[in-house]
């Protein structure tokens, strides 16, 4: 655990020696998943996410804080300078615009969840998210759903103050809300 916050505090002072446009070449095996297609559905979309939290996420997968084979062993050799560069990179693009049908009730109902629960005191009032705090407005829905299964289940930690979301109708609800926002 120590060794990892060395690192990054290490990858956060390389934040003025950021290069986007280098950036924008390591990330292209980045780009094999984490774009539109139905087979993607599970992988999120890394464009206009916070520079600081795609550093961080990189760094969970790197260090074996949250575990996905094909993450862990894909970031497993970035050096800080490499992992600051891809962040910068996605974080300077902009937000795509995933052409997805989504339920109008669902959509209602997940607003007035997502208000009752205060994600935006984190997330922020439009859901870009900012500094470690993750963008949510527009991420694909299977996506979001998943992860707040696995909030929900306990394979993955979320920070205090989420509530425990005990049925999959509010997963679904919720992440159709998110997913609606631009």
């Amino acid at each position: 655990m120590r060794i990892a916050a060395l690192f990054i505090v290490a990858c956060l002072s390389l934040h003025a020696l950021a290069d986007a446009r280098a950036g924008e070449q390591k990330a292209q095996l980045c780009l094999l998943c984490h774009k539109e297609g139905p087979e993607l559905r599970f992988t999120p979309l890394l464009e206009a996410q916070p520079d600081d939290f795609l550093m961080a996420s990189i760094m969970a997968f790197k260090t074996g804080q949250r575990k996905q084979p094909a993450m862990n062993t894909n970031v497993a050799s970035l050096a800080p300078a490499d992992i600051r560069d891809i962040a910068d990179y996605f974080a300077s693009k902009p937000f795509p615009s995933p052409r997805q049908n989504l339920d109008q009730v669902k959509i209602a109902a997940g607003e007035k969840l997502v208000a009752e629960m205060k994600c935006a005191s984190c997330h922020t009032s439009t859901f870009h998210g900012a500094g470690v705090v993750p963008r949510l407005a527009g991420q694909k829905g299977p996506y979001l759903m998943w992860q707040l299964e696995s909030f929900r289940g306990g394979n993955r930690r979320h920070p205090a103050g989420m509530p425990v979301l005990d049925i999959r109708a509010v997963v679904e609800n919720i992440g159709s809300y998110l997913t609606s926002l631009r």
